[in-house]
């Protein structure tokens, strides 16, 4: 990946709808060319989608939450179906294996605090691979982005 290969992704995370002969333009590159990288960076899975970003307390769910989990017994197998198991509920966004004392960080939204409480109870309470688990809610949200600093390659 070279430096146009960067410019064109940081021109993408801002607008991935803006027309193909502007980004070439921008980047000082032909509109063939354009596509032949954006195609390439595609492929090697350095872009894997094009969706739009959804406000989610405007769209309807008013609970973010991290959930730390800890599996009982930490093993390979335990830890692949537990990450089967997660990766079906759509409340979970995220589910991120860690180093360190908490083996798992979950990102979840939910309608509303009876919703979540029921996600916690359906899905983590009952669950004999996990030792604990602990939530922590999100009130206000800082700073929040999904762009990548590419600046800083």
């Amino acid at each position: 990946m070279d430096n146009t290969d960067r410019q064109l992704l940081t021109l993408l995370q801002a607008n991935n709808r803006r027309p193909l002969r502007n980004l070439a333009e921008e980047l000082g590159i032909s509109a063939p060319t354009c596509l032949r990288r954006l195609r390439r960076l595609e492929s090697s899975g350095v872009i894997n989608g094009h969706a739009a970003r959804v406000e989610p307390r405007l769209a309807g769910f008013g609970v973010t939450a991290y959930v730390e989990v800890s599996l009982a017994n930490p093993s390979g197998a335990q830890m692949a179906a537990f990450e089967r198991r997660i990766a079906r509920c759509p409340e979970v966004l995220e589910c991120s294996e860690l180093a360190g004392d908490v083996d798992y960080l979950l990102r979840v939204v939910a309608r509303d605090m009876e919703a979540f409480g029921e996600f916690g109870r359906r899905e983590l309470a009952n669950d004999k691979r996990i030792a604990a688990y602990r939530s922590l809610i999100v009130l206000k949200q800082a700073k929040k982005s999904d762009v990548l600093p590419m600046a800083l390659l």
